[in-house]
């Protein structure tokens, strides 16, 4: 066929003008007829997105954005998670100029680099992190959206993928971690690869400005969460081999393998000033400590505690709030405070002792055998825990694959899925190989992007099934219809109103909000101690305290702008004198005991310093994760030969 004011050419008359390499571009997948310019932002299997489908997305991404808007601005006031405290404290650090106490080796600094120009502008932590999250969460929608308009040209899947992304976001807008950063992250990674699988046959330099721009989100990715590192170092050279073999062998070009070396070089190049920041603080070259500190437990089994010290490790600096701030080892157990214990430990009732047990897995192949053995038992979690959010993730991936393997979905044909597929696929098995037992598979917003993915697969692969159900009987339509719709309801169900049945084994609760209450007014923060403690005004800004529920403790530091002391397993003994010369010597000046008033006893703090008050409260009383809430008295000792705050 032939293109108006283009003459017809054959292939022989091709080769004899242009010769060979022109036919190899020629009969490549993504070649087009010249004069017809490719628009902006479109890639390889769809057509231009009709108006009407532009106008219709655009207003139901608005209606998407003022929902997550609204449990946004509901959940704003709440501290959802504890890990938060310490974004939001080094945020507090940047926007306050202390850039050197706030270059953290733990903590990925995207989320707090983010927030602090909001708190400039006059916004408290939590508001910040909200709008953050509310930016990202609107992001995810829209590019998302986005990229299926402009890879099927189909207004209606755009349309599908927003209503079913909706209630994920919904679900965790008032998430206080990065991982609402991480979905949007993801998406725009996809987006660099995309792009650069349209410059894979283009010229030096638009494969050099494809990769660099590759490079440049990959630093975000580096700068948004430690994880993401080892996913894009996995990804781009997968992606990278699977497109070099989808040339025929007389198209494949040596300057395509300029894109993965330069994006390389570009991250690394990109990713340098932070690490001379974090270098430079820490001594030695860092590159960040969360990854290694999470990973290098899974492959030793030594277990148990070692009781025979006590330990108090301090914030980081003057103005962090917690020792968690910076968990990188050099620095934290550097300010450790230890003394050896004169009383044997008082563990509370039911808590199971386990003596120190040294790793029998001394041997390369030990460790792997054992690594192995351990993934392999939490792998049924791993999966249940991502049914929680997303049941149908899994059963999409399956299908995919499958279809891959068949032969029915083809990289040229369907480079979008594809690429979402790697993508998804490396997140997918990185995640697996770090899922444990004892977590029943981890936490299920780590696992958020294979959200995501599947329904950006499943996006991109239904206009094409659509058309297959339409040539077939109308039973066909109406199960593809029914799938679509199905997957929406559990999304929902699942996500904004906590039911696991009929789709999950698992219930995984909307953050910050009652279940199925998207709507409604400001959820004001259930905090009792906080609020008995900033009633009684006993402790001032500024104090060093210590608590036996030390997550609890974090909260009040944070609220009432102290700094906390200690470390949750130590089970602290105010009867042990050497905790109690520890205390002094940590310069520590109140002491928080949280006690179960159901068990009454006379306590004696004279070696510690008065009682200043104590506080019935309802709320977690017990240091272990996952406690329940119940009746708590809290006393709180002024200790006595150390500086007290005015």
């Amino acid at each position: 066929m032939t293109t108006a004011g283009t003459p017809e050419v054959t292939g022989a008359d091709t080769e004899s003008a242009v010769g060979p390499r022109a036919v190899a571009h020629a009969a490549a997948p993504h070649a087009r007829p010249r004069g017809r310019r490719r628009q902006v932002g479109a890639f390889h299997e769809g057509r231009r997105p009709s108006r009407a489908s532009l106008v219709g997305n655009g207003a139901l991404l608005v209606v998407a954005s003022v929902l997550v808007g609204v449990v946004a601005y509901r959940t704003r006031l709440e501290v959802t998670n504890i890990d938060g405290i310490s974004y939001m404290s080094i945020a507090e650090q940047y926007a306050g100029g202390h850039w050197a106490d706030a270059v953290n080796g733990y903590w990925s600094p995207m989320a707090s680099w983010l927030m602090a120009p909001v708190m400039l502008l006059g916004a408290g932590p939590s508001t910040a992190f909200a709008i953050v999250n509310l930016g990202a969460s609107i992001a995810v929608m829209g590019i998302g959206a986005w990229l299926l308009l402009r890879t099927t040209g189909n207004g209606w899947t755009a349309a599908w993928s927003i209503v079913a992304t909706a209630p994920l976001m919904i679900a965790n807008v008032a998430l206080q971690t990065p991982d609402t950063l991480v979905l949007a992250w993801g998406l725009v990674f996809v987006w660099s690869l995309l792009a650069a699988d349209r410059a894979w046959h283009g010229s030096v330099r638009r494969i050099v400005l494809a990769a660099v721009v590759i490079g440049f989100v990959c630093a975000l990715g580096y700068f948004t969460k430690a994880f993401l590192v080892p996913v894009f170092l996995v990804v781009v050279p997968v992606w990278a081999l699977v497109r070099w073999f989808q040339d025929r062998r007389d198209a494949r070009e040596l300057r395509s393998l300029l894109l993965p070396t330069v994006a390389l070089v570009a991250v690394v190049v990109l990713s340098a000033p932070w690490v001379i920041a974090l270098s430079a603080k820490f001594g030695g070259v860092e590159l960040g400590s969360s990854l290694t500190v999470n990973v290098s437990k899974k492959f030793s089994d030594a277990s148990g505690s070692d009781y025979d010290d006590v330990r108090i490790p301090s914030p980081p600096n003057d103005l962090a709030v917690s020792p968690n701030e910076d968990r990188t080892p050099s620095l934290y157990e550097s300010r450790v405070y230890t003394a050896e214990r004169e009383l044997p430990i008082r563990l509370p009732a039911g808590t199971p002792v386990a003596e120190p047990v040294e790793s029998s897995t001394t041997t390369l192949v030990g460790k792997l055998t054992y690594y192995v053995q351990e993934r392999l038992e939490a792998l049924p979690f791993y999966f249940a825990r991502i049914g929680s959010f997303a049941p149908f993730a899994l059963g999409i991936g399956v299908v995919f694959v499958g279809a891959a393997i068949a032969g029915v979905v083809h990289y040229r044909r369907f480079v979008f899925a594809s690429i979402v597929g790697i993508f998804s696929g490396v997140y997918l098995l990185g995640y697996a190989g770090i899922a444990t037992v004892d977590t029943l598979g981890g936490n299920a917003r780590y696992y958020l992007p294979l959200f995501t993915g599947s329904v950006l697969i499943a996006g991109a692969l239904l206009p094409t099934f659509w058309r297959a159900a339409r040539r077939g009987r109308r039973v066909r339509q109406v199960v593809a219809v029914l799938a679509c719709v199905l997957l929406v309801v559990a999304s929902y169900s699942q996500n904004v109103n906590n039911v696991r049945a009929p789709f999950s084994t698992l219930a995984v609760r909307p953050t910050g909000f009652p279940a199925g209450q998207v709507l409604g007014g400001v959820v004001h923060p259930d905090e009792p101690l906080v609020e008995s403690l900033r009633a009684a005004d006993v402790i001032p800004s500024g104090s060093k305290i210590l608590g036996t529920n030390t997550r609890n403790t974090v909260l009040i530091a944070f609220r009432l702008g102290a700094q906390m002391y200690g470390e949750d397993g130590q089970a602290y003994d105010y009867q042990d004198p050497a905790f109690v010369a520890l205390l002094r010597e940590a310069g520590i000046q109140y002491f928080l005991n949280y006690t179960n008033p159901r068990n009454p006893q006379v306590r004696d703090y004279s070696a510690i310093g008065p009682v200043v008050g104590t506080f019935p409260v309802y709320q977690v009383c017990s240091d272990e994760k996952g406690a329940p809430v119940q009746s708590c008295s809290v006393d709180v000792i002024q200790v006595t030969g150390t500086g007290t705050v005015n």
